[in-house]
């Protein structure tokens, strides 16, 4: 379903039966959806869309985990966090530089998705998170 088929189907039945599936333990995530998007350096990044329902899901998840990996950064970490963007860390590195450090560090880490063992990933949440209902929905 589209956002707009979810609107006139009805939210709050949407979300009823998302939680009922959850609850009834037969929810299962629907197949994505295959784009290539051309990138500037002649490669193609393979993304992949899920439905509205699982991305749905992917966020009430994501408001589960998030904040127990909060935790675990570093105060000068900007990538993807709550309440930071790009031109946070461009400041802070102004104020380094101004306090008088001389280097710099970025890393990133290109394509993490593309080649890391994808059954790693639940093995490594389970280190912070022990809710087995959460850990079998990432898993799926």
């Amino acid at each position: 379903m589209r956002h707009d088929e979810i609107e006139a189907y009805g939210r709050e039945r949407f979300l009823a039966e998302l939680r009922r599936d959850l609850e009834s333990k037969r929810y299962r995530p629907d197949a994505v959806l295959w784009v290539l998007i051309p990138k500037a350096k002649g490669w193609e990044r393979p993304p992949s869309i899920p439905t509205v329902r699982d991305r749905v899901l992917q966020a009430a998840v994501k408001l589960v985990l998030a904040p127990i990996f909060e935790a675990d950064f570093t105060a000068d970490a900007y990538g993807y966090r709550p309440r930071r963007n790009a031109h946070d860390a461009v400041r802070e590195v102004h104020r380094s530089l101004n306090a008088g450090y001389m280097h710099v560090v970025d890393a990133d880490l290109s394509k993490y998705f593309d080649t890391t063992l994808h059954p790693e990933l639940p093995r490594s949440v389970s280190r912070r998170a022990s809710d087995g209902a959460i850990l079998h929905l990432i898993k799926r």
